[in-house]
């Protein structure tokens, strides 16, 4: 991306296609293009543009960059990004011809769900915005804009819905239409259109690109005649396929992560019931002519592992491609226990098939990014990933989702649904806490500066919402261990009371927005917020400890789990409630019972308190529910629910990763010198496995631990990057504590 000229004035109009008047007969994509003349050497040329929902644009019939589904979908009526690209090398003397097709996306998003996508405030049909800075090598300038000179006509991609797919009849392909050669005489004049709405805003975090492809690990035909191909692997992405038969010949690929229980025949059903009208997860295509011809879509994307392709008259070629965020990575993990490598794998996987302009929860039946899940998750994804630049870009999706009663949403961007369920402290914490979470990682107090207001009015309206200093308006404990299928009843069917979680989460916030205050320097917030947050832990206190016996209401894993994680109890209670958090993991044959709020409180508490043997006991346990219960059903991907009903593609499960690193490997974050300029680096070795190696890229550079534990001895390679130190500590071994300054380390700790 280029940096936006100083004082950048947009003289371009939006623009849609003459052809189209409703919204909900916009199911096809509109192509457009606009011809113009160069008759000197150019110095630069930069493209700016928008197009709703998504577009692909191309100058002189090349296109302006590797991306899809440009742009990040947002809150249209408040915010628009735009992408710049510099186009000088596709510009040539004489006559050129800018081209554009824009998909429906999440702008016009016209398939019946639940919710409300259709009444969304801002749909309207698709439509665009383009601005072309020229500067010639005499420095003269010219700027090219859309406006009603521009050309617009129908196309071959017939359909695209971001919830049902996309069909392409390959008969009504404009051959060479984005090049100056073709004759646009039947085009019609592009209409000048209302603005969305939102204000224009340069995209500055990292865009969706086809990341990785792959070929079926298997493939079979159906007795019916349709060809199954499995890829190995749940994904997000589509299929590139490639078959033979006469013009006129429509292929069908539906996509599935599951089979039916024939083993023979995709399962959608587990995943399409929020999918109200409309084929689901399914592309078409429509061949143009007698040859071999090849296709994937533009404007829609699908989770998957299997794809039912019908309507060939030979197997087709198949090839799946995988789009995502392109983020780096920026973390590693790997030790001596195969099924713990197995679910760091499925955890990254499950990340890269959620990021697709904001952070989702599931990347077929919803694309929604829930507040729960990433706030869940977002610990162990800033130490995998490059990820600070898209979460702040979903932060300001928060931000303008935000009711002036400082009330969000449960999802974000929001249509409108999801301010009257599921938004309580636990869910909206990710408001407060993912700045918190990416100023720890990366010392740059902006994040902080750009949320403050919006924390500190969302903590008003928890404060509005408290009768006797207790909240209790939330999701709670969601997904505990369950039979049956994935409905909400059982889903919600968790041991540990809402009003615990979501107190425990006002706390939070209220000794977070302290912490921020007193970075920002505001003293007075920061005394305000510790007042606050004193009297939320005596409320707390009051209402659900025991004072006889110290037990918390709920007396379940997550409770004691939660009162201990968040804060909530002193120093001088927490050996006792250990003990019994303990007693109710043995008594449970090891298996843990929480959902995942527990999940987090429970493996970060047993990590903190050098418990890591019985975290990752449990974590392994062979049967059901335990997270090794899903790599041995063949998961490449973290599940929704503990026995594999509802989605298979799901991150909101994978704190555990952020403990492998903390507690395993030794690399924490020291929250009073952020960015890792002081690393809380205590491994502990003692937790079962032989060795462990790590390593985390972060600003400063890479932080690395390798060990390796035999005969009563451990040995360490580790790296600290310049700018860095660690506070070095084997728990439990005398005379292992010592200061670890920038540099490569070997050496050996005897137990």
């Amino acid at each position: 991306m280029i940096s936006e000229p100083k004082g950048m004035k947009w003289e371009a109009k939006w623009v849609s296609a003459c052809f189209m008047s409703k919204v909900d007969e916009a199911v096809m994509a509109p192509y457009f293009r606009k011809t113009f003349s160069i008759c000197k050497p150019v110095g630069s040329a930069v493209m700016y543009i928008a197009g709703l929902g998504y577009f692909k644009a191309s100058v002189n019939g090349m296109a302006v960059s590797d991306e899809v589904l440009a742009q990040p979908y947002t809150k249209y009526d408040s915010t628009i990004l735009y992408s710049s690209y510099d186009v000088k090398q596709l510009i040539r003397e004489g006559n050129n011809v800018i081209g554009v097709i824009l998909g429906n996306g999440w702008y016009n998003c016209f398939t019946k769900d639940v919710w409300n996508s259709r009444e969304a405030t801002w749909r309207s049909l698709p439509k665009l915005i383009v601005q072309i800075h020229i500067t010639y090598e005499d420095g003269s300038k010219e700027t090219i804009i859309s406006d009603s000179s521009w050309r617009s006509s129908d196309g071959p991609i017939v359909f695209n819905g971001i919830r049902n797919g996309e069909t392409y009849d390959a008969r009504l392909e404009k051959k060479n239409w984005d090049t100056p050669e073709y004759d646009d005489k039947g085009w019609g004049r592009a209409v000048i259109a209302r603005s969305p709405g939102g204000i224009l805003k340069p995209f500055n975090a990292q865009p969706i690109r086809i990341t990785r492809s792959f070929m079926p690990v298997n493939s079979w035909e159906t007795p019916e005649g349709a060809w199954i191909f499995d890829m190995g692997v749940n994904m997000a992405g589509f299929c590139r396929i490639g078959f033979t038969g006469p013009a006129g010949t429509e292929a069908t690929i539906r996509y599935s992560e599951i089979l039916d229980k024939d083993g023979v025949h995709i399962n959608q059903g587990s995943i399409s019931g929020f999918v109200r009208s409309g084929d689901f997860q399914t592309d078409r295509y429509i061949k143009g002519s007698d040859s071999v011809e090849y296709w994937h879509p533009d404007f829609v994307y699908h989770g998957f592992q299997y794809a039912e392709i019908t309507g060939c008259t030979e197997k087709p070629e198949v090839e799946a491609l995988m789009i995502n965020t392109d983020m780096e990575r920026h973390g590693w993990f790997e030790c001596s226990d195969e099924t713990l490598n197995a679910l760091y794998k499925a955890s990254n996987q499950s990340i890269i098939s959620n990021f697709h302009g904001l952070p989702t929860d599931d990347p077929h039946r919803e694309k929604n990014a829930w507040t729960g899940d990433i706030s869940l998750s977002a610990e162990q994804i800033l130490f995998n990933f490059d990820s600070a630049p898209m979460l702040r870009k979903w932060l300001g999706d928060i931000r303008d989702s935000q009711k002036p009663d400082g009330s969000i949403p449960c999802v974000v961007p929001s249509t409108g649904w999801g301010y009257n369920w599921g938004n309580g402290p636990d869910w909206s914490s990710a408001l407060t806490l993912i700045p918190w979470y990416i100023y720890i990682f990366s010392g740059d107090t902006e994040v902080l500066e750009e949320n403050y207001d919006a924390i500190c009015r969302h903590f008003a309206f928890m404060d509005s919402m408290a009768e006797d200093g207790i909240v209790s308006y939330g999701i709670g404990d969601w997904c505990p261990p369950f039979e049956g299928r994935a409905l909400m009843i059982s889903m919600s069917s968790f041991k540990c009371p809402v009003e615990v979680t979501d107190t425990a989460y006002y706390y939070n916030t209220a000794k977070t927005i302290e912490k921020i205050a007193t970075v920002l320097g505001n003293n007075e917030d920061s005394r305000l917020y510790s007042d606050k947050a004193e009297k939320i832990k005596k409320d707390f206190r009051r209402h659900f400890i025991d004072e006889k016996t110290g037990d918390v209401l709920g007396d379940c894993q997550t409770s004691i789990a939660c009162a201990i994680y968040q804060g909530l109890m002193d120093d001088s209670e927490k050996p006792a409630l250990l003990r019994k958090l303990m007693a109710m993991i043995e008594e449970n044959d090891f298996h843990q019972d929480t959902g995942i709020l527990g999940n987090k409180y429970l493996h970060n508490t047993l990590g903190e308190h050098g418990l890591m043997d019985l975290s990752l006991r449990m974590i392994n346990n062979p049967t059901y529910p335990s997270f090794r219960n899903w790599i041995d059903r063949g998961a490449t991907t973290l599940w929704e629910c503990w026995n594999g009903e509802g989605s298979r593609n799901h991150h909101m499960f994978s704190d555990f990763i952020a403990v492998f690193f903390r507690y395993l490997a030794g690399i924490s974050p020291d929250e009073e010198k952020a960015g890792f300029k002081v690393i809380d680096m205590v491994p502990q070795v003692k937790c079962g496995l032989e060795w462990v190696r790590a390593s985390h890229e972060s600003v400063h550079g890479r932080i690395s631990v390798a060990w390796r534990r035999g005969n009563g001895e451990t040995v360490f390679d580790i790296e600290i990057p310049k700018g860095c130190e660690a506070r070095f500590k084997v728990p439990g071994v005398y005379g292992s504590e010592r200061k670890l300054m920038p540099g490569r380390h070997g050496f050996t700790v005897k137990e």
